[in-house]
């Protein structure tokens, strides 16, 4: 049989299925008087007279516009059935079954239609027995579920049922990640390897306006260190900075995982909020630059953030964020869209030993970087402090007293998708303070920069040996070739970073004998609510 003799023959039995009902056809099809009138009419009868007795109009020659009753229903009764909103249930969910779960959610958006039939338990069984039976998942349970009847069950029960199995799964993988902890700096051994088996992400969200419009980006860059995470956004299509009201940092991890252990792509995923700041373009226009080069200026925000706004145009370079290592893992999966996981708070501590609770017997480690270099680390420093170097609301701890070589150099570089720069004297703090028993009490990871120390400070250093001179420098230190440049305060600067349960300050100075910068007199001002809050005092 001819390729042509099948195509007519596929559609003529398709039109006998789709032939109309007699009824129909009936009325549409004149009758035996009415035809004879048309056919002698059409040997030599007047049109008018024919057009008034079959009450129909006038037809010209070649004129297709007007058709058929039973042309112009066919044509609409084929039209319907080929709209995708009019498609048969049961061609969808066949459809809808070899879809995985990550194109069944995006199928639910589609229309109301495809929303209820995407969530068909039906389907939704296959997925739950895929991944949550096959994957072993119910020999870890000791318990069963209760599964009601298949009369019985909600719409989207199962799909519920296996979304809240497969997080709680991979919430338990997260406390067997962090268990080995390294002894000296108490941070996760294999931190990194856990990461990047739970598949997490870090976005940063831009909030326009009150919540009306949020720009989500991944990081484009994220860096590890020994204490902290560099993220780092350079994109091109960010928002005008005139309009961002709100900077977020979420933790976005799959739910949804392979044979292999790894995250699924394109699969559903949940989001953690780390941490949110303001951003008003009029204050940070009134504010002047903390670093800046021939093409940014950048701000230091709270929470770690950096901002930088291009001079030529005022809008927005880049974002960097400085995350701590302690707890981000569980800030980073276990927190929830609007909350964030209470990763500082402590147990109720006792301490019988000393005369004055949360003063003494810390190790504190403290270590200056950029995002790649680390140009001071100092580690195991034991630290107290007394009762009366605890004022307006802070604790003093003395951490680095000596001078403590550090590089010849310190400078922050940054990149977009088009430049590279290279803020000077500026650099990141990341500081861990452990108690007595091996618990991390409090951490901080900030950018911060170099700032010239007064006049006065400087003098009082010189006197009292601090700088030069002295009988407590580590090695024997000629006087300066220019000692009027230290009363001067040209070779001498301090820097601060602080977070919200406290602060860490310190010196620096340049070392012309080793042409290197050496750092002294770094302290760490706890909050006294901290301290109250763990050791259940009362300091102001």
């Amino acid at each position: 049989m001819s390729t042509q003799q099948q195509h007519v023959d596929k559609l003529s039995s398709y039109l006998k299925s789709h032939k109309l009902s007699d009824d129909t056809a009936d009325k549409s099809r004149p009758s035996s008087s009415q035809r004879q009138m048309i056919s002698r009419g059409a040997s030599g009868g007047t049109g008018k007279a024919q057009t008034a007795r079959t009450g129909s109009p006038a037809r010209r020659p070649g004129d297709t516009s007007v058709n058929t009753t039973k042309t112009s229903t066919l044509r609409m009764h084929l039209a319907k059935k080929l709209c995708i909103q009019n498609m048969p249930d049961e061609i969808l969910l066949r459809v809808f079954s070899f879809l995985n779960a990550g194109a069944l959610l995006l199928a639910a958006t589609v229309c109301k239609k495809w929303y209820s039939l995407a969530h068909d338990n039906f389907i939704w069984r296959l997925q739950y027995r895929i991944h949550v039976e096959l994957g072993g998942l119910d020999k870890l349970e000791k318990k069963e579920p209760h599964v009601p009847p298949d009369g019985q069950l909600a719409p989207g029960y199962w799909q519920k049922q296996a979304i809240s199995r497969l997080v709680a799964a991979r919430n338990n993988r997260i406390p067997k990640i962090v268990k080995s902890r390294n002894p000296n700096t108490c941070m996760p051994v294999h931190l990194q390897q856990g990461i990047t088996a739970i598949g997490t992400k870090w976005y940063v969200c831009l909030v326009e306006g009150n919540n009306r419009k949020e720009h989500n980006f991944a990081a484009n860059d994220a860096i590890y260190s020994k204490f902290s995470h560099s993220l780092r956004w350079y994109d091109l299509s960010f928002p005008p900075i005139r309009s961002i009201r709100y900077i977020r940092l979420y933790g976005v991890t799959p739910v949804f995982y392979g044979r292999d252990g790894l995250g699924s792509k394109n699969c559903p995923r949940t989001r953690s909020l780390m941490q949110t700041i303001e951003l008003s373009w009029s204050q940070l226009q009134d504010r002047t630059p903390d670093v800046q080069d021939d093409l940014v200026n950048v701000y230091f925000m709270e929470e770690g953030f950096i901002v930088a706004v291009w001079k030529d145009g005022g809008e927005l370079a880049f974002i960097n964020c400085i995350v701590h290592n302690h707890h981000l893992l569980q800030r980073s999966v276990l927190g929830s869209s609007t909350t964030c996981y209470p990763h500082m708070v402590h147990g109720h501590q006792r301490d019988e030993l000393s005369k004055h609770p949360g003063l003494s017997r810390y190790d504190c480690l403290v270590s200056l970087r950029n995002h790649r270099k680390v140009f001071l680390e100092e580690y195991e420093v034991s630290a107290y402090t007394t009762r009366d170097k605890v004022a307006n609301g802070f604790a003093s701890f003395e951490v680095l007293k000596d001078w403590n070589a550090a590089d010849k150099e310190f400078y922050l570089r940054w990149k977009t998708e088009l430049f590279k720069g290279e803020l000077k004297d500026a650099f990141i703090v990341d500081t861990v303070m452990m108690d007595d028993n091996r618990q991390v009490f409090w951490t901080l990871c900030a950018p911060t920069k170099l700032v010239k120390m007064e006049l006065a400070e400087v003098r009082a250093l010189v006197k009292s040996g601090q700088i030069w001179g002295g009988t407590n420098l580590p090695f024997l230190f000629r006087r300066p070739k220019d000692p009027r440049s230290f009363d001067a305060g040209e070779n001498c600067w301090s820097f601060e970073a602080a977070n919200s349960l406290g602060k860490v300050t310190g010196k620096v100075i340049w070392d012309e004998e080793r042409e290197r910068y050496q750092v002294f007199q770094v302290y760490f001002h706890i909050a006294t609510k901290l301290i109250n809050m763990v050791f259940g005092t009362n300091y102001d």
